[in-house]
């Protein structure tokens, strides 16, 4: 974003917000007198916020132990939640205690709303009273508190797409296939991605998995469309959160790479990780800023990696990504960084990387103060909204304001401005979203049309696949788009750090399916995931072909001597030391949708991400 553009931006988004406030200048409703003597400050817009008995919003990961009888593990769950509205004229609104349900109930706890485009209604997860699994669905509300409906979870939603792993009803009696299908899976982290015809993006436990070696309910994102049809968008065997959808038409999301998946020890292998059996790279356990794109093509790859955990991304006005992540004494804080950072390559480093320059966090300087802070979000004209707390009681967390910039770190700088809003000293006040239209997004429709015909592959394990395939590509290996994004040059300078492999290395492309666990079995309570190899196809411009779109897929890149090509960048940082790589993509898992593309634009780290230019495209416009 150019200066020159700035501040024609401010003034429409001020009339955008204007609008908004207006409406809510003008409402009868004082608010509640009791949360109206918690505000501190008016907020430059108005602004929605989740209060709860727990700080379960901070959690990125699904709770650990799966627990299999009824009711099982409930995910992200607090004992109350309460959906609240902070107005410009500092009056705070319930918008869902007490309020009855179409079916007569009432949410008992709800999580992660976000705003509709044209800034009307509310998105977010809730749970009802009365449902004794507690499971979490999608809910829609307006401004005022009317209109509270149900998105997902109705008679004819048919809930997870796999058996869940084993209940029992009250009685002790195991519950059917079906019943468990209907009722165990949660649906959190809604945003509204288009609006005509309207598009839905969630994150969904609707396709059971345990990770292969732990116990967390695993999620990925889904896609609604306006008939209430739901897709699958991503497929990660942990977790997947916390969608928002950017200008430049993608989707920016929190992925957590914990693969575990590797490079065999002699290179000639990708199979799971065993700790007794020597590997050459390492299983990964890293939390990664990713994006989608929600059409055919399903581009996937790289918003942001840099040195620390990325939970909740959000892009500001000023450009950069401001999310959640661990501070130094482990408490939460927030950062900022620019789109294209890549610092890490948890699934494909050889080697340690060299020392990097240009890898630029920007963090609020405690300046005396021990905060912690979270759930950062936009908030116009130029501002972030986030919870910070100066104690450890749950009620120490309040709704603040800071300013959008922020110094560097390391930088020599005064306090950032953190101005109290809001505060209720008995529940966690977080998630705050900024009321106010959104008329700037772009998002392509992505496709619910699952009707391509079936093919049948004969695969690598000798099995005959029957069913929908997805299309590899398997170009452009050797491209090198990414030269100058932050984190491509060493302390000297030197760089590509993360070049591209030497022409002609990569002849053949590998496919394996990392399938998910089971659990409908008579006997075993969970059957773990198998690993299999699928397909191969030679390298070349025009290279690819079908691969299955049922399972999380896996690939990898090899040569001549038949094993995973190894290659050295040519930068090398003050001490010597340069990067080596294999061809391996195994920071994710990779889902090619029916009759959809699937693309392998680069067999090495941060093959998957895009130039600078694109990067900068992801707020230019102020998509929040």
């Amino acid at each position: 974003m150019t200066r020159r553009t700035r501040p024609t931006l401010v003034t429409a988004l001020a009339v955008a917000a204007g609008v908004v406030a207006y409406w809510f200048l003008l409402r009868p409703d004082p608010g509640d007198p009791r949360l109206n003597g918690f505000v501190a400050a008016r907020p430059p817009v108005a602004v929605v916020f989740t209060s709860r008995s727990e700080p379960a919003s901070f959690e990125a990961a699904a709770p650990d132990g799966e627990e299999f009888r009824y009711p099982g593990r409930r995910l992200w769950a607090a004992r109350e939640g309460r959906l609240r509205l902070l107005s410009t004229r500092g009056t705070v609104h319930e918008l869902t205690w007490g309020r009855a349900l179409p079916d007569g109930g009432t949410l008992i706890d709800v999580m992660s709303p976000s705003v509709t485009l044209d800034g009307r209604s509310i998105l977010f997860a809730g749970r009802k009273g009365g449902d004794d699994p507690g499971h979490f669905r999608l809910y829609e509300v307006q401004l005022d508190g009317s209109d509270l409906r149900p998105l997902t979870g109705q008679p004819g939603d048919l809930g997870a797409v796999a058996v869940p792993p084993l209940r029992f009803a009250a009685d002790g009696s195991p519950l059917s296939d079906a019943q468990r299908c209907r009722i165990d899976y949660d649906d959190v982290d809604p945003v509204e991605v288009r609006a005509e015809p309207r598009q839905i993006v969630f994150a969904s436990s609707r396709d059971p998995d345990l990770g292969r070696d732990h116990d967390r309910r695993s999620t990925q994102l889904w896609v609604r469309d306006e008939r209430g049809r739901l897709t699958q968008a991503t497929a990660n065997r942990n977790n997947d959160r916390w969608p928002w959808p950017m200008a430049s038409g993608y989707v920016a999301f929190s992925l957590w790479s914990r693969n575990r998946e590797v490079v065999s020890a002699d290179a000639t292998d990708v199979r799971p990780f065993d700790p007794a059996v020597p590997s050459a790279t390492p299983p990964t356990d890293a939390w990664l800023g990713a994006f989608v794109r929600l059409s055919s093509s399903g581009h996937f790859g790289m918003l942001a990696k840099p040195p620390v955990p990325v939970w909740r991304p959000r892009l500001l006005a000023n450009g950069r990504v401001a999310f959640m992540t661990p501070g130094p004494d482990g408490r939460l804080t927030v950062a900022q960084v620019v789109p294209g950072t890549i610092a890490a390559v948890p699934s494909a480093a050889a080697a340690p990387l060299p020392t990097l320059s240009g890898v630029r966090l920007h963090r609020i300087p405690e300046a005396g103060r021990a905060m912690s802070l979270a759930t950062p979000s936009p908030c116009p004209p130029a501002g972030v909204l986030l919870s910070a707390a100066g104690g450890s009681a749950p009620g120490a967390f309040g709704l603040y304001l800071a300013p959008e910039e922020w110094p560097e770190d390391g930088a020599t700088a005064g306090p950032v401005e953190l101005k109290l809003l809001f505060d209720d000293p008995d529940l966690v006040d977080a998630e705050p979203v900024a009321v106010y239209r959104r008329s700037v997004y772009e998002v392509p429709a992505a496709s619910n049309d699952n009707s391509a015909p079936d093919r049948t592959l004969q695969l690598l394990s000798g099995k005959k696949y029957v069913g929908p395939t997805g299309n590899l590509f398997a170009t452009g290996l050797t491209g090198m788009q990414m030269a100058d994004l932050p984190g491509q040059r060493t302390d000297t300078g030197s760089g590509p750090v993360f070049a591209a492999p030497p022409a002609g290395a990569i002849v053949k492309l590998k496919v394996w399916a990392s399938r998910r666990d089971r659990f409908d079995d008579p006997v075993r309570p969970r059957v773990p995931g198998a690993w299999e190899p699928l397909v191969e196809y030679p390298a070349g411009d025009t290279a690819g072909g079908p691969v299955p779109t049922d399972a999380p897929t896996v690939l990898a890149g090899f040569g001549r001597d038949g094993k995973v090509v190894r290659w050295e960048s040519a930068a090398a940082d003050a001490a010597g030391r340069r990067a080596a790589f294999y061809a391996f993509a195994g920071d994710h898992y990779s889902l090619a949708t029916s009759g959809g593309r699937h693309f392998c634009v680069g067999c090495h780290p941060g093959h998957s991400g895009m130039p600078p230019a694109d990067h900068r495209k992801h707020a230019e416009q102020f998509p929040h």
